[in-house]
């Protein structure tokens, strides 16, 4: 353990510096009151940049039915180009990753089954054979991986695929569960990472023991994954809640993994351990021995006494760390951030031009190589429509 909290010393950035934002940008070119853009692929990758280019996805009605868009901004533009339309039939939850050199993957689910797509000029290829939906993707150091929840038997389970990339063709190898055994309740929702020496981790939310518990694995190669754990603490008095009459546990749901250092990996999830003011965001290492710590509490004591929602937490191979969400500790949804000093996650900042009147909502956020950070949320105007906003930030 105390080889552990050095790495994390060392890995952190300093306290004293802060984030300086550009003016946000809108992505979506359509926009009205009766189209709704939503944001909430699994593991919460929504935006990637590729090079010096911005890839978002998002999915909206504005043809009558969900369909999902991905829109590109070179860093020399002052806007985002128009939308490319990825889906045919009704999509869901898309999510994208960076290959580099301008170009993105981005994955989808359409048709009761997963698809991906190299763009901006590839085919759209169908990854899964069975109902499938709620796929994440994750790529590093050339390996690119995607994982969903395929039915299996009268449930839903966790399977991955490594995904080939040549000369704009995509290829997937046959999907592999993290568990041989038919599921005996719902898995959903995973998240996936890739570390720096190549082995795969994968989160997921898990009903075996009949409330949501997120699970993990970790394989070295892809293809054999260990027997999955828990990643949330069992918290103390765990029989309360059930005592009070609010079901078999507390819960955690959505899980997010993001790589971190050379060889580490962070988990972040919503928790509802304080089943009485709601999820919380918690926080889990593994600093690269494949097996995660105790658990952090995320936000700070401001936002203790409501719910947080759609927690993401991001992470770059040089050491920077960091996890946003929204909450309405202000009166109005709005998203925040803290970043992760070496011991603690830092005092809650709310991000310019995602917080204040109105709705701000569903951050989602990317790291470049340069460890700029880049930040996607939904803006609600029940008259002009809900906005896909984009900023970028510095660290100064």
């Amino acid at each position: 353990m105390r080889a552990a909290v050095l790495l994390l010393a060392v890995l952190a950035s300093s306290a004293h510096a802060a984030w300086q934002w550009s003016e946000p940008l809108t992505v979506n070119s359509v926009r009205g009151a009766k189209i709704y853009p939503h944001v909430e692929s699994a593991n919460r990758h929504n935006v990637d940049v590729s090079g010096t280019t911005v890839g978002v996805v998002w999915e909206d009605n504005r043809s009558g039915s969900p369909q999902c868009y991905l829109a590109m901004k070179p860093a020399t533009a002052t806007a985002f180009q128009p939308e490319i339309r990825l889906s045919q039939t009704e999509c869901y939850e898309p999510v994208v990753v960076a290959l580099g050199g301008g170009r993105f993957v981005a994955a989808w689910e359409e048709a009761g089954k997963v698809h991906a797509r190299v763009l901006p000029d590839g085919t759209a290829q169908t990854l899964s054979t069975a109902e499938s939906g709620q796929v994440t993707l994750a790529a590093n150091g050339g390996n690119l991986y995607a994982a969903w929840a395929e039915k299996a038997g009268r449930f839903r389970r966790i399977v991955v695929s490594r995904l080939d990339v040549t000369a704009g063709a995509l290829r997937a190898e046959p999907a592999q569960p993290i568990e041989a055994a038919l599921p005996t309740d719902d898995q959903a929702w995973p998240a996936l990472a890739v570390a720096g020496d190549g082995s795969v981790t994968v989160a997921w939310e898990d009903r075996r023991d009949h409330h949501t518990v997120p699970l993990t694995s970790h394989s070295e190669e892809g293809l054999h994954f260990s027997a999955p754990v828990r990643l949330s603490d069992l918290p103390k008095g765990a029989g309360l809640g059930r005592s009070m009459g609010l079901g078999a546990g507390t819960g955690a749901m959505r899980p997010t993994l993001t790589v971190w250092g050379a060889q580490g990996i962070v988990a972040v999830w919503l928790d509802k351990r304080d089943f009485l003011s709601g999820y919380d965001v918690y926080a889990a290492f593994d600093p690269g021995t494949r097996r995660f710590g105790p658990n952090f509490q995320v936000q700070d004591s401001f936002g203790d006494n409501m719910a947080q929602w759609h927690a993401q937490v991001v992470g770059d191979a040089d050491g920077r760390l960091l996890a946003l969400w929204d909450d309405a500790r202000d009166g109005t949804p709005d998203v925040w951030l803290s970043n992760w000093d070496g011991t603690a996650f830092s005092d809650d900042v709310a991000v310019p031009g995602a917080a204040g009147p109105g709705t701000q909502s569903d951050p989602s956020a990317a790291l470049d190589a340069a460890g700029g950070l880049h930040v996607i949320w939904l803006d609600q105007d029940e008259q002009a429509g809900a906005r896909v906003r984009y900023a970028h930030a510095t660290w100064k």
